[in-house]
C-alpha cells in the first residue's frame, strides 16, 4: 500500500490525485519501484539527480550524457526557464514492459521502468527506449511546472502539486504534447515541426527509415484511423478522460498527439508553447475551451472556436486516410473483450477480458466447410458451440498456442516474483487433465537491444526473436525482430543464423505460427504459410500471407483492409483464417475468413491480394545497407558520482488541504523516489466535537513485506466526550498470484492506546490518560476481485478475511480475545457478510463500535470493529459478545447519460452515468441479554460526474443520495428514515 493512495477517495485532494501520475500506458506502477532495500547509486548532472540500482549503472551514466542537453532543448522549445532545483530521476528494472511516469506529488520526480519495447505495443517504435521515455516524461515535468502570479506563492506554500495547468489543459493536450515531442523532437527524429507528409514519403520507401514515436507509427495510430473510418466522432473531452471504457486511456495519447501535430502544422510549432504559457495563469473562469460567457485559451490563441477547430482536426485526420472495405468472405463468429487466442482441431481457445478467463468454443459455420467439419468433430468430443471456461486469467496473458503433440495449450503469461518484479513465463494447460502447470521463465531482451541490432557493426548476438514458433520439420524458429524503429519477420536456423524479410511501406506487428502444407505422395510437406498483420501509412491493418512453396517465398498483401482491421490472424486450416477486428469502445469481434485455395496467378487473387516477391536477407548485411548510422550522442555533460542513497528525496513533501466528514486540516505527505519509504503527517480540527485531530504515519516496504508505524491523537464520543491517543505498528506480507487479480495477505499488528474519560478544551496540550490498553492481532485475507469491462463496470469475484485480536486494559475485567471474519461477493447482485465473536467476555460489539466491557461498564477499545458501521442504528450502544452484519445490494439500472452542462463562468460539468441500487441490511446481536435482529431497506442513486477542467476530467466525482428505512427504529429512539448524501472522487 502506498501512502500516496490513502487519499484516492477524498474529494478535497481531487486535482492532486489526478496529476499524481502520468504514465505512458494504462498499465499502473508497482507498489515499490525498486524490489529490494539496497542503496541506489547516484549520478548528478547540472539539472538532474539520477538514481538507479547498481545493475543499471551503465544506463544511469548513459542518461547523464544527454539529460541536460535534452532539458535545455525542451526549455528552449517551450520558452521556459530551467528549475532552480535538480529534478530527481529513477531508473527501475522492476517491470517487464517499458513504461514511465512523471509526478508532482509529493514532489517533482520522474520514474522510468526501463525495458525493451514490445513489438505489439504502442511504444514499439521507440528504438532508444531510455531517450524516448525520458523525453516524454520530461515534457510533463516542464509544462506542468510553469506558474504565474499568485500560483507561485501557492506552490511555495503547498508544494509542487499546485499546478494551474492541471486545471486548464485537457489530458489530450497534456499527453498529446509529450507524444508530439517524442515523435518530433527526439534525437532520432531530427528537427521540430516536420510535416506528416514528409514523414510518410520516407516511410513508404523503406521501413529502415522509420522514425521513433507514436506519431511515426501507423500501427499505434490505427485505433484513431479505425474510429474515423467507421464515422465515430469523439469530442476533445471524450478523449481527455470522459470516455472511460477499457483501453480508453490511450485515446488521450493518440488523438492528443495528432491534435498537437495538427496545431503545429496549422499555426506553427510555437503554438504549443503559447497554449502552455496561457494555461500557467490558471484562469478557470476562462478555461481551455471557454465557458458559456467567455473565450478559452484555445480560441484566444488560435482565433478559431474550439468546436470548429476540433471538427477541422477530424477532417485533417480523414484527409488522405485509406478507406476500408467490407470483406465479403469474412463471417463474424462472436464479439467480446477478446485478447490472445488460437485455433486447434476446430476449437477456438481465447481469453475473455470481461469474464477474466480462458474459454474454449467450437467453430460451427455452415458457409465454411473446412471449419464446419472440424467444429463438428470438436462437438462430438464434447466441445460445444457454447463457451466453456478452462481457467481464470488476466490481461497479462500474451499468447495461447495449441500444442498438437501434447493436446495442450502453451501459454505465455506474466508472473509476479516475490520481490515485486514481473517477468514473462511459459505455462501449459493440459486439455485432458484440465491442469495448468508452470514450465519455465522466458528470456527478456535488454533495453536498447533494438538500437544496437540496427547499428552498423551489429552482431547476431544483439538480435532477439520475439514470440518464436519452431517449425517441427526443419527446427527453424520464426518470429519478429526489432531493428531500431523497424519491426520485421525473421527466422533463425538451427545453426543460429538469423535472416529477415523487408516489407517496404508497411508496419509489421504480428506473425502467426506456421501452417505446413501437405504434399501428396510425400512424407515431407510442400511448403509453409504464415499470416501477418500489416499496417500501411495512414491505413488500417490488413492480412499478409507469407508463403514458401517448393523453396520459393512469396508475400500476398490484402489490397483493402476489412472494417475494423485484421489483428492476430491465425490459420484454422489451409483455407480459413481466424482473426480479430476492432469494434466500438474496446469491443472486438472474432471472425473467420475463407481465403480458399489461393492461386497466385488467378484474376481473383490479383483483385483481392497484391503479390510481392520477397527473399530472406542476412540481418547484419541488411542493417549495414539500409539502416541509418549509429545515433551520435550529445556531448558528454559534467556528471559526477555521488554517495549511494537508500531513500532519495524522502523529505520532499506536499502540503495539501484535506477534509473528510467533520474533520478538516492540512496533511503533509512525502515518499522517497523509489516509494520504499513513505510518510504523512496530519493536523486538523474535528468540528463535530470541537477538538483537534492529529496523526502521523511512516511506512517501509520492499517486495512482499511492508511495515507501518503510526501515532494518533483524537477525540471520541462514547459514554462522554473523551480522548484517545495511540501508537501502533503493522507488519504486512502480501503475495500476488497468476492471474494477478488474486492475492493473499496477512498482517501482524499491535497497538497501545491511552484514554481520557473527559476531554476539556483546556487540556488539549495535556496527556493524562485515565486508562490504557494494548492489543495484538493477526489478520489474513484472500481476494480474487476484478471489474467488468462493460458499463457500469461492476466488480466481480470474491474476498475472504479472518482475524483474531487479544486486548488487555489497565482496568480490571476489561479486554480479552475476539475473532472476526467476512466474505464479500460483489456483482450486479452483491452480498457481504461480517461476523465477530468474543468467546471469553471483556469485549463487546455494537452496530458502530467495538468496546471493552465489564458488567455494565464500558471503555473504548484500541482495536477497530471488524465490520462496517450500521448507520441506521449507529447510536445504539449494546454489550453483545457477538455480532453479525450482512447486506444484499442489487443494481436496478444503469443509464449511460453522456450529458454535458455548460456553465456561464466556470468549467462545464458532464454526467457519465446514473446508477440505481436497492437492497437490505441486517444485523444480529444481543440487546439486554436477548438475541435481537436489526434490519433496514435502502435505495441509492449514484451520479458519475466529471468536471471538464483540465486533467480533472479524467476523474470520477461520485455523488450519491441514499434513503434508508430502519424497521426497528424504536430501539434507538430516532426517526426510521435516514438520508445519506455522499461525494467522493476516484481516478
Amino acid at each position: 500500500m502506498r501512502i500516496r493512495r490513502m487519499y484516492v477517495s477524498r474529494a478535497v485532494m481531487l486535482l492532486a490525485l489526478v496529476i499524481a501520475m502520468m504514465s505512458l500506458s494504462d498499465l499502473p506502477a508497482a507498489a515499490q519501484e525498486i524490489s529490494n532495500l539496497k542503496p541506489l547509486l547516484h549520478v548528478q548532472t547540472r539539472w538532474f539527480d539520477i538514481y538507479a540500482p547498481n545493475e543499471l549503472e551503465a544506463q544511469a551514466w548513459r542518461l547523464s550524457s544527454f539529460a541536460d542537453y535534452t532539458y535545455l532543448k525542451l526549455n528552449g522549445f517551450f520558452d521556459t526557464q530551467p528549475s532552480r532545483h535538480r529534478i530527481p530521476v529513477l531508473i527501475s528494472d522492476i517491470a517487464h514492459s517499458l513504461n514511465g511516469y512523471s509526478t508532482l506529488l509529493p514532489s517533482n520526480r520522474i520514474v522510468i521502468f526501463l525495458a525493451s519495447a514490445d513489438p505489439r505495443s504502442q511504444l514499439a517504435s521507440m528504438a532508444d527506449e531510455l531517450e524516448s521515455v525520458f523525453l516524454h516524461e520530461l515534457v510533463h515535468c516542464i509544462t506542468l511546472n510553469e506558474r504565474k502570479g499568485g500560483w507561485k506563492a501557492l506552490a511555495w506554500l503547498g508544494g509542487d502539486w499546485v499546478a494551474p495547468e492541471g486545471w486548464m489543459m485537457p489530458q489530450a493536450l497534456v499527453e498529446g504534447t509529450a507524444v508530439w515531442a517524442e515523435s518530433r523532437l527526439s534525437a532520432e527524429n531530427g528537427a521540430a515541426g516536420e510535416s506528416r507528409a514528409e514523414d510518410g514519403a520516407a516511410g513508404r520507401e523503406s521501413q529502415a527509415s522509420a522514425k521513433s514515436g507514436r506519431l511515426n507509427d501507423p500501427a499505434a495510430l490505427q485505433i484513431v484511423r479505425i474510429e474515423r473510418e467507421r464515422g465515430w466522432i469523439r469530442s476533445l473531452w471524450d478523449v481527455s478522460g470522459l470516455a472511460d471504457f477499457y483501453g480508453s486511456g490511450s485515446l488521450a495519447y493518440l488523438y492528443g498527439g495528432l491534435f498537437a501535430d495538427y496545431l503545429a502544422e496549422r499555426f506553427g510549432p510555437e503554438i504549443l508553447g503559447q497554449l502552455w504559457h496561457a494555461a500557467a495563469g490558471g484562469n478557470i473562469f476562462r478555461g481551455f475551451d471557454g465557458t458559456a460567457l467567455s473565450k478559452g485559451i484555445l480560441e484566444v490563441k488560435t482565433g478559431v472556436r474550439p468546436q470548429t477547430l476540433w471538427a477541422d482536426f477530424l477532417s485533417w485526420i480523414d484527409s488522405g486516410m485509406e478507406k476500408a472495405g467490407g470483406e465479403r468472405d469474412a463471417v463474424e463468429l462472436f464479439p467480446g473483450y477478446i485478447g490472445a487466442f488460437d485455433v486447434g482441431e476446430g476449437v477456438v481457445y481465447y481469453f475473455d477480458g470481461d469474464k477474466r478467463g480462458v474459454y474454449a468454443r467450437a467453430i460451427l459455420d455452415g458457409q465454411r466447410k473446412g471449419v464446419e467439419s472440424q467444429g463438428k468433430e470438436a462437438e462430438s468430443r464434447g466441445q460445444g458451440t457454447e463457451p466453456r471456461r478452462l481457467f481464470a486469467a488476466d490481461e497479462n496473458l500474451r499468447n495461447i498456442r495449441f500444442n498438437v503433440r501434447f493436446h495442450a495449450l502453451d501459454i505465455d503469461w506474466i508472473r509476479p516474483l516475490p520481490d515485486g518484479r514481473t517477468i514473462p513465463a511459459r505455462y501449459q494447460f493440459d486439455l485432458e487433465t484440465k491442469t495448468l502447470s508452470y514450465i519455465r521463465d522466458l528470456p527478456i531482451p535488454p533495453a536498447g537491444a533494438a538500437l544496437a541490432a540496427a547499428q552498423n557493426g551489429s552482431s547476431r548476438e544483439n538480435i532477439f526473436l520475439y514470440d518464436p514458433w519452431t517449425d517441427p520439420e526443419s527446427g527453424t524458429d520464426y518470429g519478429l525482430v526489432r531493428l531500431g524503429s523497424t519491426i520485421l519477420p525473421a527466422r533463425r536456423t538451427a545453426e543460429g543464423k538469423t535472416e529477415i524479410i523487408d516489407i517496404p511501406g508497411y508496419a509489421v506487428r504480428w506473425i502467426s505460427p506456421g501452417l505446413r502444407l501437405d504434399s501428396e505422395g510425400s512424407a515431407a510437406s510442400r511448403g509453409i504459410r504464415f499470416a501477418l498483420t500489416l499496417i500501411p501509412e495512414n491505413g488500417i491493418s490488413r492480412l499478409g500471407i507469407l508463403e514458401e512453396e517448393h523453396g520459393s517465398w512469396l508475400l500476398l498483401v490484402q489490397n483493402q483492409a476489412p472494417e475494423g482491421g485484421i489483428c492476430q490472424p491465425v490459420y484454422a486450416n489451409v483455407t480459413n483464417i481466424v482473426y480479430l477486428s476492432s469494434k466500438k469502445d474496446g469491443l472486438k469481434a472474432l471472425n473467420v475468413l475463407d481465403i480458399g485455395e489461393i492461386d497466385k496467378q488467378s484474376t481473383s487473387a490479383s483483385s483481392l491480394f497484391s503479390t510481392i516477391p520477397v527473399e530472406w536477407q542476412d540481418e547484419v548485411r541488411w542493417a549495414q545497407l539500409h539502416y541509418l548510422e549509429a545515433m551520435q550522442e550529445p556531448k558528454q555533460t559534467a556528471a559526477i558520482r555521488k554517495m549511494d542513497t537508500l531513500f532519495p528525496a524522502l523529505f520532499s513533501s506536499s502540503r495539501i488541504p484535506y477534509a473528510e466528514g467533520n474533520t478538516a486540516g492540512l496533511v503533509l505527505i512525502g515518499s522517497d523516489l523509489s516509494e520504499r519509504a513513505a510518510w504523512q503527517v496530519f493536523a486538523g480540527w474535528d468540528f463535530s466535537n470541537w477538538r483537534p485531530s492529529e496523526s502521523a504515519q511512516i511506512q517501509l516496504g520492499a517486495g512482499e513485506w511492508h511495515v507501518l508505524f503510526s501515532v494518533a491523537d483524537q477525540s471520541v464520543q462514547y459514554a462522554s466526550l473523551g480522548r484517545v491517543s495511540s501508537v501502533s505498528a503493522v507488519l504486512k506480507w502480501e503475495r500476488s498470484f497468476v492471474p494477478l487479480f488474486r492475492s493473499l495477505s496477512a498482517d501482524l499488528h499491535g497497538i497501545f492506546a491511552g484514554f481520557q474519560d473527559a476531554y476539556p478544551l483546556a487540556e488539549v496540550f495535556q496527556l493524562s490518560p485515565d486508562s490504557t490498553s494494548w492489543a495484538i492481532g493477526l489478520d489474513a485475507q484472500y481476494q480474487s476481485l476484478y471489474r467488468s469491462r462493460k458499463p457500469p463496470y461492476d466488480q466481480y469475484g470474491f474476498a475472504l478475511a479472518a482475524g483474531a485480536d487479544y486486548e488487555v486494559a489497565s482496568r480490571s475485567g476489561f479486554g480479552g480475545m475476539s475473532l472476526g471474519g467476512s466474505i464479500t461477493v460483489p456483482g450486479r447482485v452483491g452480498l457481504s457478510a461480517y461476523g465477530a465473536y468474543a468467546p471469553f467476555g471483556g469485549v463487546a460489539f455494537s452496530p458502530a463500535l467495538r468496546l471493552l466491557a465489564s458488567g455494565s461498564s464500558i471503555m473504548p477499545s484500541a482495536v477497530q470493529a471488524p465490520y462496517p458501521s450500521y448507520r441506521e442504528y449507529s447510536s445504539l450502544i449494546s454489550l453483545s459478545n457477538w455480532y453479525a452484519f450482512g447486506e444484499v445490494d442489487v443494481r436496478l439500472f444503469s443509464i449511460e447519460a453522456g450529458w454535458m452542462l455548460r456553465m456561464p463562468l466556470s468549467p462545464s460539468w458532464a454526467l457519465r452515468r446514473i446508477i440505481g441500487r436497492a437492497g437490505v441490511r441486517g444485523a444480529g446481536l444481543e440487546i439486554d441479554s436477548m438475541p435481537s435482529a436489526l434490519c433496514s431497506a435502502f435505495a441509492r442513486v449514484e451520479f458519475d460526474l466529471a468536471i471538464l477542467a483540465g486533467m480533472v476530467a479524467t476523474s470520477h466525482t461520485m455523488f450519491s443520495v441514499e434513503a434508508a428505512w430502519a424497521f426497528m427504529a424504536q430501539k434507538v429512539g430516532g426517526s426510521p428514515l435516514h438520508i445519506n448524501i455522499g461525494i467522493n472522487a476516484e481516478l
